[in-house]
């Protein structure tokens, strides 16, 4: 079983209240849990964070990995080192094509066919 520490969504309609929950990484979001660690909401202003700092390094040392979202929140609440969100890679919209970088062509003039180029 590869666990991981995950937010499972509780909260009501547009009122979002979550837990901090260990679950097997195949498991689906509703699926039981093994143990609760903590409730996240972000509706407050400040969030409000609460997690139990032992048993979550406990479950990291046994080898319980944190979604990016985890991972951010236990950094900024001295959990684990801080993360860096400048060098987290941006996530693309839904709609959003990638971008492409195209290099403009060299400036040259007109390319002869191989055969009058030969003669």
């Amino acid at each position: 079983m590869a666990a991981k520490i995950k937010l499972q969504r509780i909260g009501t309609k547009n009122k979002p209240f979550y837990r901090v929950v260990i679950q097997d990484e195949s498991a689906t979001p509703s699926s039981n849990v093994v143990e609760v660690l903590g409730q996240y909401d972000s509706g407050k202003e400040p969030s409000l964070f609460n997690v139990n700092k032992e048993k979550t390094l406990a479950w990291i040392k046994k080898g319980a990995k944190p979604t990016d979202r985890v991972r951010i929140l236990l950094g900024k609440a001295g959990i684990l080192p801080p993360v860096d969100l400048a060098a987290l890679p941006k996530r693309k919209k839904k709609g959003e094509a990638p971008v492409a970088e195209t290099a403009a062509p060299a400036e040259a003039g007109p390319v002869a066919p191989k055969e009058q180029a030969q003669a």
